[in-house]
């Protein structure tokens, strides 16, 4: 696809904003570090996000992803089109409690945009920490499907004491890897280090056991365990986040899973880790941050300025004229609106169709088309024809499936009972399920709702409810083209 985006560019925003505005298929390599599921005091939801978090802070609030703040649109939209996805984040709910629900819900809306975005032969590295890693997996499994899942990395910070007496102290975190198909390339002879002093391979001088192998000079291969110490002893790196993460991480990923002049997008970049290892390995980037502060960040780390002087700048001589002085040697570009998208008409990937917009599509919840369907065409199931003692049996469907172009509109919903749903599943239309009850014995004697009826009703209350809208919006706009 064409990209609609400069390289070097950091975005100061939300960034789903700034997601949904890319172009699909523009992205080579997503390396990122999310905010975990604890001790920042952050809140959010679904299509909103708030960092309340400062340089400096030393805080330890836990975050706050309120589960009641999750709009009910925004799941239904994730019901309907991601069905796994949603059953992922609800089985989360039920084990891990609300909030790791509402913090999933949060992430995956982003992680959809992520996806349509990278290259057919991308992948992703995601960073995240024990408290919802097992849940992050089950929902990436639901977006990038289950065979492209790479590895579980885990990063070994073995320099950080652990004062611990409950359990046994915490020393990584894991980062999940995926590619988003078999076509996705891996430089495995990246992935090498220098053999240990005290190896076998050392000490036989060439020979271990078996004189027909010998050791590379490039060094070992690696595994899934990185052992990589933190930046606790590297003045030079430290920004003052405790979120930071070490450059050699960051770069052994961009190694691993990119060429020179690939595009290297960090969605979460924060203190800036992986742009800076994206520029010195020759990689395009693209950043995105909503605190004010991350450029200044980014441009004194790419000007190799230690954190002592960086402090000092940033009380004494920092302003936004020295700061776009600053950005032009690197070939930087600072935005604070989110690019057009422009290939809209354009395919994407069938299971990821949906483009979420800062409101969903539909105008009605799931429980007001129920209530709509209920109240008009009374209490039975459109499948089979059972009338249940009350409306509590019977569950909001499509008529055609979204998986042959149905909409979420409710001119293209039903009501079933829980075995005509069941059997109906993501597959069949309506009029199939009739036929297979039909066929075996399960249609009920009572009358049936004719479709021939009931699609035109829905069509013109579908219709009534979007032109409410639209007057509405046009109402609005009047009242503030009048304003002086």
């Amino acid at each position: 696809m064409t990209q609609n985006f400069l390289d070097n560019t950091l975005y100061e925003m939300d960034n789903l904003i700034v997601l949904r505005g890319m172009n699909s298929e523009t992205v080579d390599l997503i390396a990122t570090d999310p905010p975990f599921n604890t001790k920042r005091n952050r809140s959010g939801t679904a299509g909103f996000y708030v960092d309340n978090w400062k340089w400096g802070d030393t805080d330890t609030l836990p975050d706050q992803w309120k589960w009641n703040e999750v709009h009910p649109k925004w799941l239904e939209e994730i019901k309907d089109n991601h069905e796994a996805l949603y059953h992922a984040i609800d089985a989360a709910k039920h084990c891990q409690g609300e909030d790791t629900a509402a913090f999933l819900c949060f992430l995956s809306v982003r992680l959809l945009e992520m996806h349509r975005i990278l290259k057919p032969a991308g992948s992703i590295y995601l960073h995240c920490d024990p408290t919802a890693s097992h849940y992050i997996k089950t929902c990436m499994d639901a977006i990038w499907g289950k065979n492209n899942f790479r590895n579980e990395i885990v990063w070994h910070y073995y320099n950080v004491a652990s004062t611990s007496r409950k359990f046994l102290g915490r020393k990584h975190d894991t980062i999940f890897f995926y590619a988003k198909s078999k076509a996705t390339p891996f430089n495995w002879d990246s992935m090498r280090e220098p053999y240990s002093p005290d190896s076998n391979w050392v000490k036989a001088s060439g020979s271990y056991g078996d004189p027909r192998y010998s050791p590379n000079e490039k060094g070992k291969l690696i595994h899934d365990v990185w052992r990589i110490p933190t930046i606790n002893n590297m003045a030079k790196e430290r920004t003052g986040s405790p979120d930071q993460k070490p450059l050699a991480l960051y770069e052994r990923i961009i190694k691993a899973s990119s060429e020179e002049g690939d595009l290297v997008l960090d969605p979460f970049c924060g203190c800036a880790t992986t742009i800076i290892a994206a520029q010195n390995l020759n990689r395009r980037w693209l950043g995105i941050d909503r605190r004010k502060d991350a450029r200044y960040h980014i441009i004194t780390r790419l000007m190799g300025i230690s954190r002592k002087d960086r402090e000092y700048i940033e009380k004494h001589a920092i302003d936004k004229k020295w700061l776009d002085r600053q950005m032009q040697p690197y070939e930087m570009h600072y935005q604070t609106e989110p690019p057009k998208r422009t290939d809209k008409n354009d395919q994407t990937a069938p299971e990821l169709a949906q483009v979420y917009s800062a409101e969903p599509e539909n105008p009605l919840t799931h429980a007001e088309m129920r209530g709509i369907l209920l109240k008009q065409f009374g209490v039975q199931c459109w499948g089979c024809n059972f009338i249940p003692p009350d409306e509590r049996y019977l569950q909001l469907d499509h008529i055609i499936p979204k998986s042959d172009g149905g909409t979420n509109h409710i001119d293209n919903r039903s009501l079933l009972c829980q075995p005509c749903n069941s059997k109906k599943s993501n597959t069949m239309s309506l009029n199939a399920l009739r036929r297979q009850n039909d066929r075996d014995g399960h249609t009920q004697p009572n009358e049936q709702i004719d479709l021939k009826a009931a699609l035109p009703w829905t069509k013109t209350y579908s219709m009534e409810i979007i032109e409410q809208m639209i007057r509405e919006k046009l109402n609005q706009l009047e009242i503030d083209y009048s304003k002086p």
